[in-house]
């Protein structure tokens, strides 16, 4: 693990995921399976995209130091949320660096950052914590991720505000005997509420680590100066893989070992991170869309800084997908254009869709001798709400059902016949 890290001087994911297994055997099955379910959900065509919606997640800063100089001064902070902001959605002006090849697989994520306003108890904050610790490193016993998560804790750290309302992002010293070996890691999506794996999911340890030089826009400590490493840490946290796929056996050019995108091109491993851009980087030389080179522009790889400058559009609804799924506690949407008709009398159904404050059903040819009730279930088929209905054409039901996200809602007849079923998005 040391020589992994002094080789690799990025990011410490797969390293995380093995220490996750210790603490609970199973977890890395269980990642997987969830980032195959959200895979899956990324591939539904839905009505409403990243151009038309806008995700806004709440984020606060734990900066936890020793020293004056771990303590980043706010306008670091700053500028990070800037950075975060510019490349999730590709408004950062080094997007004229993606080369044509990529151009059309390069999107707009709709995700949006801002720092927290009102803390867990309802108090105005600036959604920066500043903790003074004891710890003069948060690796100073060897590569153990282990001493490293200590930092989301209350004794030598920073307690987590709630993990399902606030992305929660750690800045310390990760240094190892002086060397900058570890720059960050995140904490993957796993179960989401009224799931039964419930046990995977550590509440307390959610959200982002990054080494304390690593952060911000030109920072003068660090060699990392465009603020990139949590653009990449935070796609971890919201589900995103390494381009090469975490795979046991990195770097084979095989689909086995891929990260099952298919606008991400079979690449190289880790170790085969170059020191500048090189643009004509080729590591597999089949691909399943024909030869092409390595995507050193994307934000999950690991070419320098100033290489990167992109997420693609699968990778964009993967996030999405984890995020209306996994997390979706964190975030609120806007709709900036109107959502719509609120009902179709012609057609069976729930209305509106998106749903907010009231449901609207419609049953068309009712029979009034009959039962009917509304099932609605989650992205993962577990029912979260079943309630019995009245046997007329339209009524209104409130909506207080205390889920959100998309769902998929049922109108049962006598309690064994589906009358309807469709995909449903309910807001706050």
């Amino acid at each position: 693990m040391f020589l992994f890290a002094q080789q690799a001087e990025q990011c410490g994911q797969v390293a995380y995921k093995q220490y996750l297994e210790t603490l609970k055997p199973g977890i890395n099955n269980h990642i997987d399976q969830v980032y195959f379910e959200a895979l899956k959900q990324s591939k539904i065509k839905t009505k409403y995209t990243p151009k038309d919606t806008l995700h806004t997640i709440k984020v606060v800063f734990h900066v936890v130091y020793n020293t004056v100089q771990e303590n980043l001064p706010d306008q670091y902070i700053y500028s990070q949320l800037d950075i975060l902001n510019e490349c999730f959605r590709r408004q950062n002006a080094d997007t004229i660096l993606t080369r044509d090849i990529f151009k059309s697989v390069a999107g707009d994520a709709g995700i949006h950052f801002e720092l927290a306003t009102v803390d867990e108890l309802g108090n105005a904050t600036s959604g920066i914590v500043r903790k003074l610790t004891t710890k003069t490193s948060f690796l100073s016993g060897g590569f153990d991720l282990s001493e490293a998560d200590q930092v989301k804790g209350e004794i030598l750290g920073s307690k987590a505000w709630d993990t399902e309302k606030y992305l929660n992002i750690w800045i310390c010293d990760l240094s190892l005997q002086g060397q900058d070996v570890l720059l960050g890691y995140a904490f993957p999506p796993t179960g989401a509420p009224n799931w039964n794996a419930s046990s995977f999911v550590f509440s307390d340890r959610q959200g982002v680590v990054a080494h304390y030089k690593a952060v911000g826009l030109n920072n003068p400590i660090s060699r990392y100066k465009q603020g990139k490493t949590l653009v990449h840490e935070v796609g971890h946290y919201l589900g995103l893989r390494h381009i090469w796929g975490d795979a046991p056996n990195w770097g084979r050019c095989n689909t086995r070992y891929d990260d099952f995108i298919e606008d991400t091109p079979l690449s190289g491993t880790s170790s085969s991170a170059t020191s500048g851009c090189n643009w004509n980087k080729n590591t597999c030389i089949w691909n399943v869309n024909g030869d092409l080179p390595d995507q050193i522009e994307n934000y999950m790889d690991y070419a320098p800084e100033q290489c990167q400058n992109m997420f693609s559009e699968g990778q964009i609804r993967l996030m999405r997908a984890n995020l209306t799924s996994f997390r979706m506690g964190i975030y609120t949407t806007e709709f900036p254009e109107p959502l719509g008709p609120v009902i179709d009398n012609d057609v069976t159904g729930v209305f509106p869709n998106p749903a907010k404050d009231q449901l609207v059903i419609n049953i068309l040819d009712f029979k009034e001798e009959n039962s009917y009730s509304l099932q609605i279930v989650n992205m993962l088929g577990k029912e979260v709400f079943s309630q019995n209905i009245v046997s007329i054409k339209a009524q209104y039901l409130n909506y207080n059902f205390g889920i959100r996200g998309p769902h998929i809602y049922r109108i049962m007849e006598n309690n064994d016949k589906v009358i309807k079923e469709d995909k449903i998005l309910f807001l706050d």
